[in-house]
């Protein structure tokens, strides 16, 4: 294997022994580089998790405190406590003005307090910071009141406490024990966002979270989420460990967790990794930058030193290889090591690409005239430069007259299960030229064009002779047979009347593909269809069907949506529950050959022969309708199993085949191409874009400017017809498009172009 790769020349061998060396030592520096990094910064981030941890506590346990001493201090207070210790009947206006002045005074000296509440039970009066006084029925808080007077705890405790609709952390003084009762008490509430900024120095703005969490796992303070705190407390802590990681919400968080001696609160600290993973990331991503400049010097530098010291073949015969390229056959030979050899064999094998490019440029040449009776075809009015280059390359009018046939494939489905695209694609090649030398032998002068799908159409010049149409008849179906017995094909063929150079190609070449569907539609015979067959079918599209319907059914299968597909099908068949027998079949008859030509790609109802026939076996109208559904899921099932890496490669290159095929069609849309391979506009859209990394609309617009440029080069046509015929609507739209793609205008791309090539 690597004797096939080396390379022959040593001086490039020896400079890719040297970039292996040199890349594998860097790749395994530069590794070990980035995971020391890794390692130390995650250090630093639990050392720095740890430090704020140490320093959250020991303010929490220094503020808390502190307050607990101001608390005492209140209650302490002698006119305060005077009022506080007043019994009924004694109370005193002098003794509650004193008490306030000193409440103003604690709450002007404190800003951690929010208000102060001084509650005497005997006097059932409460008078609070903001020189308000309430009796214990009207008082706001009557939550407060309940705490003092069922607490149990016989030490000052901080308890969450909230008053219409905020949250405070609440101390009350003296606390009372199981045998301890008091008359008056003080109350005192501390601003929880006060705490949070100075004890914990902490924002709502940090990425950073901290929030202390009570003995009944309540939220008490802090900058996390209370959701967040909420799923964290459900969380096993891991035993005996003060740091840990923790995931959440898509997020990884960095915790470290300590208690609070007096109090027995929790107070958790979370990082999101995220953030250190960012500016991991970014480090790492330097030294690998960093490392890959360093390679590509050393690299650079070394190719130097190989090719200035070790450069030893001889640069003719270099020359030559490269010419000739390495898949070439001399470049293969065991000669390939002779110059004289290699320059000898290389300038016999220059001669022969040339005849090889002779002849590819004749094969071009049939490509154009493909090109131009397909635009022939499919144009109610095909431009001047398609006349005329059929009036005068091809005998088709000549005669005056002319035919058209469509010869279709049958169960295309399965056709195109069974060959790939390429495959596909040369079997129908096959069947034009069948049709071609079957034509031939029966004296027409004809040219067969493949359009890309499930059918060739045929044009023969058709001279007004006698009996030239029974003539025409059995020679579209001596080429049925003929395909029959050598491609092993079934195929159903239709043939149009006499035509002029004034009829309307479009109509008549879709009339003929409607008509070799109709042995589909109806039990008729195995024959060559014409257009007085066409009546039979005409008939059967009579009963009023819900078209709009119908489409979101199709819709609804093409999006593989299971769910809206049977509310669309159930509306649609229940319908025809009100009509009558023969109705009701006319509209089965139509919805299904309707699916038939949607999912013309899929073998699921390809097999029938025809759909009046097959409709005799059910019963009821129920049983065809569940049949019918069965069928789509299976066509929706056959979307989901052909969705994969080869099949979407398939769908993209049938894509292209259709762009090129109809690029001269101004009307040309994503929604036609999507429906040619039968599949939603959106899922169609993705499929281009995954395998070629443009979108469908651009790669169109592409076309159409590259197309038209090649014709300004190789043609003297006018803009005019160079804009029909590349596909644009108007002429300002092409001047606009061309001159946003190229930079000049069409004139002067065809004079810019002239004068370089008679340069």
């Amino acid at each position: 294997m690597w004797s096939r790769i080396k390379p022959k020349k040593m001086y490039l061998t020896i400079f890719l022994y040297s970039c292996a060396a040199v890349s594998l030592l860097t790749l395994m520096f530069t590794w070990f580089l980035s995971g020391q990094f890794v390692r130390t910064a995650l250090e630093e981030m639990d050392k720095s998790h740890e430090a704020k941890m140490k320093q959250v506590m020991k303010s929490s346990e220094f503020t808390l405190q502190q307050l607990r001493q101001f608390a005492l201090r209140i209650y302490s207070d002698e006119s305060i406590k005077l009022w506080l210790s007043m019994e009924k009947g004694a109370e005193a206006p002098l003794a509650l003005s004193k008490a306030a002045t000193s409440v103003r005074e604690f709450m002007s000296s404190e800003p951690f307090i929010h208000a102060i509440y001084l509650i005497n039970f005997d006097l059932d009066r409460i008078y609070t910071s903001d020189s308000s006084i309430y009796s214990t029925q009207d008082f706001y808080d009557p939550a407060l009141l309940d705490y003092i007077q069922h607490q149990t705890t016989p030490y000052l405790q901080y308890v969450n406490h909230e008053v219409e609709g905020e949250t405070y952390l609440a101390l009350v003084v003296p606390s009372a024990g199981p045998r301890q009762s008091y008359q008056g008490y003080a109350a005192i509430l501390f601003s929880k966002p006060l705490l949070k900024e100075y004890m914990l120095q902490v924002s709502d703005e940090d990425q950073n979270k901290l929030y202390i969490e009570g003995k009944n796992g309540e939220y008490i303070l802090g900058n996390a989420d209370p959701a967040l705190a909420k799923e964290l407390s459900a969380v096993q802590v891991p035993e005996g460990a003060a740091g840990w990681r923790w995931e959440s919400g898509g997020e990884t968080w960095s915790i470290r967790s300590e208690q609070l001696p007096i109090e027995g609160w929790k107070v958790y600290h979370l990082s999101p990794l995220s953030l250190w993973q960012a500016k991991v990331a970014k480090i790492r991503l330097e030294i690998i930058g960093s490392s890959v400049l360093l390679l590509a010097a050393l690299l650079l530098f070394l190719y130097w030193q190989s090719y200035r010291s070790l450069k030893p073949l001889s640069d003719l015969a270099a020359h030559v290889k490269s010419r000739l390229g390495q898949g070439d056959p001399v470049n293969q030979s065991p000669l390939a090591g002779n110059e004289m050899a290699l320059l000898h064999s290389g300038f016999q094998s220059l001669v022969e690409r040339i005849e090889q490019l002779d002849l590819s440029m004749k094969s071009s040449q049939a490509l154009i005239k493909d090109d131009f009776l397909r635009q022939w075809i499919l144009s109610p009015r095909p431009s001047k430069p398609v006349r005329e280059f059929i009036e005068s390359r091809t005998p088709l009018l000549r005669a005056g007259w002319f035919r058209m046939a469509v010869i279709r494939l049958e169960s295309y489905g399965r056709f195109t299960e069974q060959y790939d695209f390429a495959s596909r694609k040369l079997l129908r090649f096959s069947i034009g030229n069948i049709l071609s030398e079957v034509l031939a032998n029966q004296g027409y002068a004809a040219e067969t064009v493949d359009f890309g799908s499930d059918h060739i159409v045929a044009i023969l010049a058709s001279p007004a002779s006698e009996g030239e149409w029974e003539q025409v008849i059995a020679a579209a179906e001596e080429a049925r047979v003929q395909i029959r017995q050598w491609l092993k094909l079934e195929v159903q063929a239709a043939v149009s009347p006499r035509l002029d150079a004034e009829e309307n190609l479009p109509q008549t070449y879709h009339q003929l593909y409607e008509l070799t569907l109709l042995r589909f539609i109806h039990s008729g015979e195995d024959k060559v269809y014409t257009r007085e067959d066409l009546e039979r079918y005409e008939r059967g599209r009579g009963s009023e069907l819900d078209e709009a319907l119908l489409k979101q059914v199709i819709h609804s299968v093409q999006l593989r949506n299971e769910k809206a597909l049977e509310g669309y099908w159930d509306q649609l068949t229940h319908q025809m529950r009100e009509l009558s027998y023969e109705e009701c079949r006319l509209q089965l008859t139509h919805i299904i050959y309707t699916i038939m030509k949607s999912f013309k790609h899929h073998s699921v109802l390809h097999g029938m022969k025809s759909i009046h026939s097959f409709l005799d076996q059910f019963a009821t109208l129920g049983e065809v309708q569940s049949w019918m559904y069965r069928e789509m899921l299976k066509i929706m099932d056959s979307h989901r199993r052909k969705s994969g890496s080869n099949r979407k490669e398939e769908v993209a290159a049938e894509m292209i085949d259709y762009v090129r095929n109809h690029l001269h069609d101004p009307m040309l849309s994503v929604d036609d191409i999507a429906a040619h391979v039968s599949m939603s506009v959106n899922y169609a859209r993705q499929i281009f874009k995954d395998q070629f990394g443009s979108s469908l609309s651009d790669f169109i617009a592409g076309q159409r400017i590259d197309y038209a440029a090649k014709l300004l080069t190789t043609t003297d046509w006018t803009v005019a017809e160079i804009t029909e015929q590349s596909g644009f609507q108007t002429k300002s739209t092409f001047f606009a498009a061309f001159k946003r793609a190229t930079g000049m205008t069409p004139n002067q791309y065809r004079m810019e172009k002239s004068a370089g090539a008679s340069s």
